[in-house]
């Protein structure tokens, strides 16, 4: 019986070991991803964006598809998020995710899921506005050349990150509660590793 303990034991830290060695580290392209803010306010559609993003991910590839996802995180230094069009956007924004005090977002998923045909499930989180809320974003990834992009969005709320959504012209404009969160993270190789 403890022959048997002792090889089933072996056998179980052999294939532990075999799967935490088949991760790799990635990480982000600089200048190719971004995060996307959108919503909607009583006269139009607005937009955010940054693509100042630093991080890295964990997971396999096999034969170009993502086998297992151990990690993604990506900081954002809030203060890149803006729409480049509209400056006055831009100051609102700052003021509404509280920049100067949380000038760090944090995009966190780790793992993910399917059933059926239905779309990818990754499990993740976001820290905004010095608050983390836990999301379930819809999730696909695509391999080109020697990237793998991560691309996931999800339904979020101004409230659920403990912040009210901004009105401009002494309220005449007033944006809508919900925001929709979005990434697209193109992960490589680290340089040392591909030569």
């Amino acid at each position: 019986m403890d022959k048997l303990r002792l090889l089933l034991s072996t056998v179980f830290l052999f294939c532990f070991v075999v799967s935490v060695q088949a991760q790799q580290k990635y990480e982000i392209v600089d200048n190719a991803g971004f995060l996307v803010l959108k919503g909607t306010s009583n006269s139009s559609d607005w937009q955010l964006k940054s693509n100042e993003l630093e991080g890295d991910a964990q997971f396999v590839i096999n034969e170009g598809e993502l086998q297992t996802l151990s990690r993604v995180i990506v900081n954002i230094d809030a203060n890149t998020i803006g729409n480049e069009e509209n400056k006055r956007m831009t100051k609102k924004a700052h003021r509404t995710l509280l920049v100067n005090d949380h000038p760090i977002v944090t995009f966190f998923a780790y793992g993910f899921s399917q059933a059926g045909d239905g779309p990818k499930k990754i499990k993740g989180s976001v820290y905004l506005g010095g608050k983390n809320v836990d999301i379930l974003f819809d999730f696909i990834s695509r391999s080109q050349d020697d990237v793998m992009w991560i691309v996931a969005e999800a339904d979020a709320k101004f409230t659920d990150f403990g912040l009210e959504p901004p009105t401009d012209f002494g309220g005449l404009v007033q944006c809508n509660d919900e925001i929709k969160i979005e990434v697209q993270l193109p992960f490589a190789m680290p340089t040392e590793s591909r030569k």
